[in-house]
């Protein structure tokens, strides 16, 4: 089933346009179903025995059940919208407006005086039986009852918001359908948003990386004890409410602000804590917040520059080495040269003797 919303965002997602033309057809009573007693204009309503009435909107709806439920009611045929108004009165018709006088009457301009012609089935077809459903569902005890309460989240009775998004009236009705086997706990809003938030809570204060949360004015909204452990910090309370600039530069801050992008994994070192420090920031338009993510890399930047250190000096050591051993061997060229320097001499002056003898 799809909504109009929805129906809309389809069709503009596949570039089609439909022809805004209205048809006329006298015979189409039926339009007017999505009104409340919509479905009651296209019923005859002959029988005398009957009363013939329509009831819109949960709170009525739920009245009603219990009416029968208690065997107040026979002989009626009840025509039921959970929605006040009907289904023109419905979440996402609300979302874009609230006027039902005006489109109640949109509809009954637009609907004919006689029903639809179709075809009719026979009157056997249409017979049904319908078996009484017996309450067979205990009350559970008043223990196991407060017991699902605070599992719920429910530990006092100023807990119980019964705010009603879970279907039920009250929170101790809720646990008992938990218990009934008719609900389940996620079936609670306030209960989910906690849960949530408290999952939450226990990732940031919990997580080994700094983690700031700022508002569009720059201001320390939230801060975790690894954040505080980095920028030498002893509580939350010495930066809670104040500037960024006290602990951080806020260049980077002021950059995501203006140009509404991101930085990543961007490298610094902060000299006034001596540490070095992998940045991350992010801005959430939608709630005007700025997150800051700091990784501490001073032991993964000593490594290195120990590493660099090391490379360094043994460049040095092999060059003193070079070095050495070029000296060693022209000291050795030199000897040789000598040496040979003068056997040829000597070789000559014998070569010369001999001759003259």
């Amino acid at each position: 089933m799809l909504t109009f919303d929805e129906l809309s965002a389809w069709l503009k997602s596949k570039n089609i346009v439909p022809e805004k033309k209205l048809d006329h057809d006298d015979n189409s009573k039926a339009r007017f179903f999505p009104t409340t007693g919509g479905i009651l204009k296209t019923m005859a309503m002959e029988n005398p025995e009957y009363t013939y009435m329509a009831i819109d909107g949960t709170k009525n709806c739920i009245m009603t059940l219990k009416e029968i439920e208690a065997g107040n009611v026979h002989h009626a045929f009840i025509e039921m919208s959970a929605c006040v108004g009907s289904c023109i009165g419905g979440p996402v018709m609300e979302k874009f407006h609230a006027a039902p006088v005006k489109d109640y009457a949109a509809v009954a301009r637009y609907a004919g005086k006689n029903d639809f012609i179709v075809e009719q089935p026979d009157r056997t077809e249409t017979i049904k039986d319908f078996n009484i459903i017996e309450h067979q569902s205990r009350l559970p005890s008043e223990y196991d009852i407060k017991e699902t309460l605070k599992q719920m989240g429910k530990l006092k009775p100023e807990d119980e918001l019964n705010c009603g998004t879970c279907g039920y009236d009250t929170c101790r009705e809720k646990a008992i359908a938990i218990l009934q086997g008719k609900a389940d706990i996620s079936m609670c809003l306030p209960f989910l948003k906690e849960k949530a938030e408290n999952f939450s809570d226990t990732i940031t204060r919990n997580s080994p990386n700094g983690i700031l949360v700022l508002n569009d004015s720059l201001e320390v909204q939230q801060v975790n004890r690894a954040a505080l452990k980095i920028l030498n910090l002893r509580s939350a309370n010495d930066i809670l409410g104040d500037l960024v600039v006290r602990v951080l530069d806020p260049g980077d801050f002021l950059k995501i602000l203006g140009t509404g992008g991101s930085i990543h994994d961007k490298r610094e070192y902060l000299a006034e804590y001596r540490k070095y420090v992998e940045k991350t920031i992010v801005y959430d338009r939608e709630y005007n917040s700025i997150f800051c993510l700091l990784r501490d890399v001073t032991e993964e930047e000593s490594e290195k520059e120990k590493r660099e250190d090391i490379s360094r000096q043994t460049m040095e050591i092999a060059d003193r080495v070079v070095d050495k051993q070029m000296r060693i061997v022209q000291e050795i060229a030199s000897l040789l040269g000598e040496t040979a320097a003068e056997t040829k001499i000597a070789l000559t002056k014998l070569k010369e003797s001999i001759k003259d003898e």
